[in-house]
């Protein structure tokens, strides 16, 4: 990830890879112990919720716009919590599902959740969340989270279907954790992304830490600072074929392992040294090779 990602960030590449293992069990099981017309439904529900939530990533990406503000970020947190307290308390509603039932529910909160925060994941790398020195809310958060947990399993027990009960109570303890999201954003800790940078040692082999006017070759700006230069300004890695040097739009080298981090899974690189942003037109490998660096690092 470019920066520390979100609390649930993780999570919800979790609940990605649930999600579709249980849907293919559901697909193999469904026709061998409910029939042939279960079957059918199941393939029509699934034909619609794939259209459905296409059609949403589609509108996200060409109607809306690109970017949200912090107070947009704050509210799908918002939103992802609410959604999971509402799937903890609908399982209640269905005390007696079966296991496809339960599948069509867990399915529809999940794709609700993948909806929810798909804007959120793209942010990753514009936008972060502090949460050192907020010890208060966050315990303040986890308490609410595992009471609510005890609460949901304690009642749980009480239905003659305790699994799919105690199941739903227990996974999406995992999203209502984005609590702890929503309270540190609340109280300032969404904040914008600030490139990690370290501190380069003064020696032979190293660049100072200013840099000194551009030499200008055919379609590469290289900066000079010192007869050795040669290192990626984010990981000091020495550019090699195996640490290729990419060039930005700006004119700046990173090593392509760094572009790639930097990138994430958006198409925009945002220069770690005079944050201007590169629009990335494919993979990496599409951004040219600084051979200038490299003829420097061979004669060096």
């Amino acid at each position: 990830m470019i920066a520390p990602p979100f609390l649930t960030n993780y999570v919800q590449l979790a609940n990605l890879a649930i999600t579709i293992i249980a849907s293919i069990v559901a697909y193999i099981l469904t026709p061998i112990y409910y029939g042939h017309d279960y079957f059918l439904r199941l393939n029509i529900y699934l034909l619609g919720a794939s259209i459905l939530v296409g059609l949403c990533i589609w509108s996200y990406n060409c109607v809306f716009s690109d970017e949200m503000s912090k107070k947009g970020l704050i509210i799908s947190f918002g939103l992802i919590f609410i959604c999971g307290i509402i799937a903890k308390v609908w399982i209640f509603l269905r005390p007696d599902a079966d296991l496809l039932d339960l599948f069509y529910i867990f399915f529809t909160f999940n794709a609700i959740f993948a909806l929810l925060y798909f804007s959120v994941h793209k942010h990753i790398g514009k936008y972060e969340m502090k949460y050192r020195g907020r010890r208060g809310i966050i315990f303040f958060g986890i308490l609410v989270n595992v009471l609510a947990l005890v609460l949901g399993i304690t009642k749980g027990l009480e239905y003659d279907k305790k699994f799919g009960v105690i199941f739903f109570q227990s996974y999406y303890s995992f999203f209502t954790a984005t609590l702890l999201d929503l309270l540190v954003g609340i109280r300032g800790g969404l904040q914008d992304y600030q490139p990690r940078h370290r501190q380069l040692p003064q020696g032979d082999d190293q660049r100072p830490a200013t840099v000194t006017p551009t030499i200008v070759r055919p379609s590469i700006v290289l900066p000079i600072s010192h007869p050795n230069y040669s290192g990626c300004p984010i990981c000091i890695e020495r550019f090699s074929e195996s640490e290729i040097p990419r060039i930005l739009k700006c004119g700046h080298t990173v090593c392509q392992q760094c572009a790639t981090n930097l990138k994430g899974d958006t198409n925009k690189i945002q220069c770690p040294t005079c944050r201007q942003e590169t629009i990335v037109e494919g993979s990496i490998e599409s951004l040219p090779k600084n051979f200038a660096v490299l003829d420097i690092q061979q004669e060096n």
